[in-house]
């Protein structure tokens, strides 16, 4: 094992397959949303505590948001990373990339690395994310032409496949799957999507706003199947061959899965770390462990407006988190409030935008909408009494922020509830009533209106 640089700011012990820390410091697993806002949490706390980043992924950090962008050749390759080595530099950071963590001791205070490496840690933050799933009943045979999208090694991949096939089948039809859709999208290629669903974007639209999104997608020459599994990919010729449980047989010289994440926790198996879908935290971003953090998508913790525990996948939510947990590292107490589901994505020309319990189960609370499918224009809101627990917003509609907002503040709408989907929210009239009361808030509207 080589040894790292020794920085000016840390002591070193370097032996031939160990690393001791001779001061405190702070050890990071991860290298993207979570760790990087967690390092800058740290240092602007005015904690100046050694600081080691691990990834198992031997890049700068890089933005997987962008990936299907490079794909689709909208941004070269340099584009996709958010650092460069100066941000480590600048923020006293050691960072040991393509390192992989396999296991934490919490007992020993040290975490064990590929190669046999053991890292002492004073405090422990696990941002080691999430990994997709796999399809099964691949022939190995195939294997080369089966890719899902997580890492830049994913992205470069697909891009090279799609550069040369012809037909192209992706499986699903979550964000990242339509998102593939968009990026290899060309006249001269016929794209297929597999779904098991009956629906698109089952996570986030009911159906009626689903249709809207498909039958964009269908007028663009994507041909759908719903209600499908994958039987089998096999290698046929130059490409492959995918079999559908309804017995289809589809050529493809590339197969993109978007078959969902699951959270790498597999280094805190059979520790005292805590795990449930992710490994569990409370709004400090500590785990079950005194000392060790979790954020980004490896970390489960109370959804705010559902009130579940549960793995909120955004790179917004890893942020919030990572600065969280980066503050209290510091010794700078900090909880993380207003965690809720959200998502803004743009996909055939339209942005969507998901807020809260965007899609509630049906009957458990009230919905207001409003819909024009000519112009592609959704507003719908649910209601729980005069709070709003959740929005899905299709268009460009200047209101969003404050709405999301009034969902995490849970705001009394009284006022506005009845006439907000067809009317924007108006931030002025909101701080009234913050001000005012309700009454007072009501009293301005129709001032302003010449009552």
């Amino acid at each position: 094992m080589a040894c790292p640089r020794r920085p000016s700011w840390n002591s070193w012990v370097c032996l031939e397959d160990e690393i001791v820390a001779l001061l405190e410091n702070h050890v990071i697993l991860g290298n993207s949303a979570a760790a990087l806002s967690a390092v800058a949490a740290l240092r602007g706390s005015g904690d100046r505590r050694p600081v080691v980043l691990v990834s198992a992924e031997n890049h700068l950090a890089y933005s997987p948001v962008l990936t299907t962008y490079y794909i689709g050749g909208l941004i070269p390759r340099r584009r996709l990373f958010l650092v460069d080595r100066e941000f480590y530099l600048k923020h006293q950071v050691t960072p040991m990339l393509g390192r992989r963590a396999v296991t934490v001791d919490p007992e020993r205070k040290e975490v064990r690395l590929d190669g046999r490496t053991r890292l002492k840690y004073h405090d422990l933050l696990i941002a080691t994310g999430a990994s997709a799933r796999p399809l099964k009943n691949v022939d190995p045979e195939a294997l080369e032409f089966v890719s899902t999208l997580r890492t830049i090694e994913d992205a470069q991949r697909i891009r090279a496949l799609a550069e040369k096939a012809r037909d192209v089948v992706v499986v699903g039809a979550g964000l990242v799957s339509l998102q593939s859709v968009r990026a290899v999208l060309r006249p001269e290629i016929k794209v297929t999507a597999v779904v098991g669903s009956d629906q698109v974007l089952s996570q986030q639209l009911d159906r009626e706003s689903a249709f809207l999104i498909q039958s964009r997608l269908q007028a663009a020459g994507v041909e759908i199947l719903f209600g499908r599994s994958i039987e089998r990919v096999e290698r046929r010729g130059a490409g492959v061959e995918v079999r559908t449980g309804y017995g289809e047989r589809l050529r493809a010289g590339l197969v993109v899965v978007g078959k969902g994440v699951q959270p790498n926790t597999g280094l805190v198996e059979g520790t005292a770390v805590k795990k449930d879908w992710g490994i569990l935290v409370d709004e400090a971003m500590r785990t079950s462990v005194p000392g060790v953090y979790a954020a980004g998508d490896v970390a489960q913790g109370i959804n705010q407006v559902s009130g579940e525990s549960e793995v909120i996948a955004t790179w917004f939510n890893a942020s919030a988190q990572g600065e969280v947990a980066g503050r209290n590292m510091a010794g700078r107490p900090a909880r993380r409030s207003g965690q809720m589901r959200e998502n803004v994505t743009t996909l055939t020309g339209l942005v969507i935008t998901a807020i809260g319990q965007s899609r509630p189960r049906p009957g458990r609370l009230e919905e207001i909408k409003a819909v024009d499918f000519r112009r592609g224009v959704v507003r719908k809101f649910f209601f729980d009494g005069p709070i709003l627990m959740g929005a899905l917003l299709i268009g460009r509609h200047p209101d969003a922020g404050v709405i999301r907002q009034c969902i995490a503040q849970r705001v009394d709408l009284s006022l506005w509830k009845a006439g907000m989907a067809s009317t924007p929210l108006d931030y002025g009239q909101l701080l009234q009533a913050q001000v005012y009361g309700p009454a007072g808030a009501s009293n301005q509207i129709n001032y302003y209106k010449g009552a």
